[in-house]
C-alpha cells in the first residue's frame, strides 16, 4: 500500500513517467525534472510533457501522451470521484501520482489497506466486524447490524460479542450469502440483556469462558452461559487474558484474578495502577496491558514495568517474546528480550479489540479501514520508521542555527504580514464565489436530520469528501463524539416527551440494551 509522502504544486506538473532503468521524469512548466525519492532534479529547461527518445531519454512529446493516459489511482487523491487526468510511475520504495498540475508523491510501505472509510471493530478468520455492521467475504450480515466485542472462531462456529451473543457458521453463511435469507445465525443470548465482550475456550477443561461488561460466564457448547464471577467496580468490562495449564487469569479492572478450573476457586493475585484492558498468556510469560504501559506478571505475582505506553488498548503475541501494540496513536511492536518499543505505523487510531494474527499475516483495524501487514515484514516497516527517526536528528550545533534561523524567519514573516495588512486596505474586495463549501454547521445539520443512520462513513458519502477533511473542519472534537452527544441530547428530549424506549431507540439508533443500561442516569436527568 501507499502513504502520502509530499505533494508539489509548483512548478505546474504535466506528465510523470519511468524509464526502464527505473528513473523517474516528471515534465513541467519550468521544465524537465528528475525526481529521487520527494527530491526534484532539474533536468533540461524544455517545457511541456515528456516521453521516451529511442534511447530511453526524456524527451518532449510532439504528439500528446496517448501512450502514458491512466485513470487507475485517482482513488489515492483528495477528492476522488472528480473527473481528472492521472499519470503514474513507481520506483522500489516510491509511487508518483501526477494530476491537476501537482505530483503526488507516496511512500510504498509493506502492508495492504482494505474497508476504507470503514471503522473496523473485531476480525477473525473469516469476518470483519466494523461500526456498520459484519462482513463476510465482503458482503454485510443482516444481523446484528454492529459489534463492539471480539468475534471468536472456535470448532467451527463464529461466537459474535454484542449486546447480546450469537454464532454463526461460516460453512451455512457461505452456502446461503446469495439468497434472500442467509441462514446459519443462531442467538445465544435472546434477551440481549447482556453486554458480551469476549469468549474464551479451555483447553483443559473444553468449556467455554465469556466476558461481559459486569461478569465472567462459564458455557459449554449448546448451551447458555452462568455467571461465575461478578465484576467489583461496574465501571471497566471484564478482561480474560488466557489460560495456563489448569489456571485461567483475567482481570477485573486494575486487578488480576486467577481461576483454579479443577475448583472453581477464585484468587485475586495482585493490582496495577490502571485499568487491565488486554493480556495474553505465553509458556507462564503473563503479559498485562493497560492505557499507560505493559507489564508482566511473574510466578511470584509481581509486577514489572517493561515499557511506558501512552493510549494503548490491545496486543497481539507475535511469539513468545514479541508483541504488537495498538493504540489511538499508532502501532508498535515490543521485543521482549532487548525491551524495545518500536512504532510500525504511526499517527493512526486503531480501534479496540482491532488486532488479529491470521497464520502470517496480523490484521489491525483503525477507524477508518483495515491494515493488513505480513509478519515477516514487522521489521521492514520497523526500518522505516528508524530511517525517518534518524533522519530528523539534528547535531547540536545545526539546532542553535536553526534556532537562529527561525527568528529571522519570524520577524520577516511578522513584517511582511503587516505589509500585506496594509495593501489589503487599499485593494478592492473581491467579489465571493457563489459555490458552497463544507464547513461544521452544515455536518451537525445532516447528523441532526439523519439521527438514528448517521455515521462517519455516511457522512463522508452524503457530502462527497474524505475523512481526513471532515475531522479537519470539527477538530478538536470527532464525529462519533458529535454523534453521540446529539443522541443522548435527543434522548433526554424524547424521555420528557413521554416516549417508550421503543421509540427513542428508533430515533435515536442507540439500542434498547444500551438504554436499559443508562435508564437510572435518563430518569435522574
Amino acid at each position: 500500500d501507499t502513504v502520502l509522502n509530499a505533494v508539489y504544486s509548483e512548478p505546474f506538473f504535466y506528465n510523470v513517467l519511468a524509464d526502464k532503468k527505473g528513473n523517474i521524469y516528471a515534465g513541467t512548466s519550468e521544465g524537465v525534472f528528475q525526481l529521487e525519492g520527494t527530491k526534484l532534479i532539474q533536468y533540461n529547461k524544455q517545457e511541456g510533457y515528456i516521453t521516451l527518445g529511442k534511447t530511453g531519454e526524456p524527451i518532449i512529446s510532439t504528439d500528446g501522451i496517448k501512450n502514458y493516459y491512466e485513470r487507475t489511482y485517482t482513488y489515492l487523491l483528495p477528492f476522488p470521484d472528480l473527473a481528472r487526468e492521472e499519470y503514474h510511475a513507481a520506483v522500489k520504495d516510491y509511487f508518483y501520482i501526477c494530476s491537476g498540475g501537482r505530483i503526488y508523491i507516496y511512500d510504498i510501505v509493506p502492508y495492504s489497506y482494505s474497508y476504507a472509510n470503514y471503522s473496523i471493530r473485531t476480525i477473525s478468520d473469516n469476518f470483519v466486524g466494523t461500526y456498520s455492521g459484519i462482513y463476510f467475504s465482503g458482503k454485510r450480515l443482516p444481523y446484528p447490524i454492529f459489534t463492539d466485542g471480539y468475534i471468536r472462531e472456535i470448532d467451527g462456529l463464529a461466537y459474535v460479542c454484542y449486546d447480546g451473543l450469537i454464532t454463526i457458521d461460516p460453512a451455512i453463511v457461505q452456502a446461503s450469502i446469495n439468497d434472500s435469507i442467509i441462514k446459519g445465525i443462531t442467538p445465544v443470548d435472546k434477551t440481549g440483556a447482556i453486554q458480551f465482550r469476549d469468549v474464551y475456550f479451555s483447553k483443559y477443561s473444553g468449556s467455554y469462558y465469556i466476558s461481559s461488561v459486569t461478569d465472567l460466564l462459564k458455557m459449554q457448547k449448546g448451551g447458555f452461559p452462568l455467571s461465575i464471577y461478578k465484576t467489583r467496580k461496574k465501571i471497566s468490562e471484564i478482561v480474560i487474558v488466557g489460560e495456563y495449564k489448569d489456571k485461567l487469569y483475567f482481570s477485573d479492572g486494575n486487578y488480576i484474578l486467577k481461576l483454579d478450573i479443577p475448583s472453581s476457586k477464585i484468587d485475586t493475585l495482585t493490582s496495577l495502577s490502571a485499568e487491565i484492558v488486554d493480556g495474553s498468556v505465553t509458556n507462564r510469560n503473563i503479559y498485562l496491558l493497560t492505557n499507560e504501559g505493559l507489564y508482566q506478571l511473574d510466578t511470584k505475582n509481581e509486577i514489572e514495568n517493561l515499557t511506558p505506553l501512552s493510549q494503548a488498548h490491545t496486543m497481539e503475541l507475535i511469539s513468545s517474546t514479541e508483541l504488537v501494540i495498538s493504540t489511538n496513536n499508532g502501532l508498535f511492536r515490543f521485543n521482549a528480550v532487548n525491551k524495545v518499543l518500536t512504532p510500525l505505523i504511526r499517527g493512526v487510531e486503531f480501534n479496540r479489540k482491532a488486532l488479529f494474527k491470521n497464520g502470517d499475516q496480523l490484521q489491525a483495524g483503525s477507524i477508518n479501514g483495515l491494515y493488513t501487514i505480513d509478519v515477516k515484514d514487522l521489521e521492514l516497516l520497523a526500518s522505516k520508521n528508524r530511517s525517518i527517526a534518524e533522519q530528523t536528528k539534528l547535531p547540536a550545533s545545526l539546532l542553535i542555527i536553526s534556532l537562529v534561523a527561525l527568528m529571522i524567519v519570524g520577524t520577516l514573516v511578522f513584517l511582511l504580514i503587516r505589509a500585506r495588512r496594509k495593501l489589503a486596505m487599499t485593494t478592492v474586495q473581491l467579489t465571493e464565489l457563489s459555490v458552497e463549501v463544507l464547513d461544521r454547521d452544515k455536518i451537525e445539520q445532516y447528523i441532526r436530520e439523519n439521527l438514528a443512520t448517521a455515521s462517519l462513513k455516511s457522512i463522508t458519502d452524503h457530502f462527497n469528501t474524505n475523512i481526513s477533511h471532515i475531522y479537519k473542519l470539527i477538530e478538536p472534537e470527532k464525529p462519533g463524539t458529535i454523534i453521540q452527544k446529539m443522541r443522548i441530547e435527543k434522548l433526554t428530549e424524547l424521555k420528557r416527551a413521554g416516549k417508550d424506549i421503543a421509540e427513542i431507540a428508533e430515533a435515536t439508533g442507540l439500542s434498547v440494551s444500551y438504554l436499559r443500561k443508562i435508564k437510572n442516569k435518563i430518569d435522574e436527568s
